[in-house]
């Protein structure tokens, strides 16, 4: 699916996580796991939102993917034209997802994405 044809959210089977995946961007003490690798495949930047179950119920895991689907729009700029494939879900020292604000999920994400290297694999 492609948002204001800035980046494209990757469904069941479009994608293949790299083995060994590829280490988080932010700490152990980040509420979201963020991981990135390049695809070249792809034309721009692909984003990946993950919410397991035992996340909370389905009502939280949509609207967490949500607010992320809307922090990397706002953040996309930074990754105009770039292969890359953005890999987004709760970490394990996460809190529950209705106490994670979209200024969290903003924040965590810009930080990331602010360490991916310009033309170099993470």
């Amino acid at each position: 699916m492609i948002f204001k044809g800035r980046f494209c959210t990757v469904r069941h089977k479009d994608h293949a996580v790299p083995t060994p995946p590829p280490r988080p961007l932010l700490g152990h003490d980040a509420y979201l796991d963020i991981r990135a690798w390049r695809c070249t495949s792809a034309p721009g930047p692909l984003l990946l939102v993950t919410s397991p179950r035992k996340t909370g119920p389905a009502v939280r895991r949509n609207r967490f993917r949500r607010q992320v689907r809307m922090a990397f729009l706002a953040l996309s700029g930074r990754l105009a034209g770039q292969p890359w494939v953005i890999w987004v879900r709760p970490a394990r020292s996460a809190p529950p997802l209705d106490r994670l604000t979209f200024r969290d999920i903003e924040g965590q994400l810009g930080l990331a994405l602010g360490r991916l290297p310009a033309t170099d694999t993470p």
